[in-house]
């Protein structure tokens, strides 16, 4: 089992591995490109009803880089740790890990990716100024990971790893880590 935690030289590094990048491939030319389509049209739907933007130049800018960039930070981080500790892709379709990773971002939450990739749309959200897309269609979207991700996913995870993997999403939540207070008092 791999313990080490993950360096910045090892983030750099699967950047040339092609396990990494082709998962960036398929989430920047399809995912992406489809988040941008929709905005585009709901953007006119936010015109037709008359909604201005919720935030204007240059804070729509300023909110889009604080988004995105942790948002890209949290994600390529996650990547990191499936590419190296589960020496696979990030991707399933593209085969995904080859061993079960609970360490680093993961042994906080089952989902990482999910947080970073939501962070970069809402940034995506506030650069536009979209009302409908930033408080109705990104809660959709987002109602639609935690489905796809339990039910699809996770179902695949169970598949591959076995008891091993329902111990560990027993353990560790979806999306929202559990922060343990400690008593001062105990210690």
């Amino acid at each position: 089992m791999y313990n080490k935690n993950i360096a910045f030289k090892d983030m750099l590094r699967i950047l040339f591995k092609k396990e990494f990048y082709l998962d960036m491939v398929v989430f920047v030319f399809v995912c992406m490109v489809g988040v941008v389509g929709i905005l585009f049209f709901i953007i006119k739907i936010d015109k037709l009803l008359g909604f201005v933007p919720f935030v204007g130049s240059p804070y729509s800018v300023i909110l889009f880089f604080i988004f995105s960039t942790f948002g890209m930070i949290i994600v390529w981080r996650a990547y990191t740790y499936l590419v190296i500790v589960g020496e696979g892709s990030p991707c399933p379709q593209l085969g995904g890990t080859n061993k079960l990773v609970t360490v680093g971002p993961y042994s906080r939450v089952r989902h990482p990716s999910v947080i970073g990739k939501l962070l970069g749309i809402i940034g995506l959200g506030c650069l536009s100024g979209s009302v409908v897309f930033t408080f109705i269609l990104i809660p959709i979207l987002f109602i639609w990971s935690i489905f796809y991700n339990r039910f699809i996913q996770e179902k695949g995870c169970v598949e591959r790893f076995g008891d091993e993997y329902i111990r560990y999403r027993q353990r560790v939540p979806m999306f929202f880590p559990r922060f343990k207070l400690t008593d001062e008092s105990s210690q």
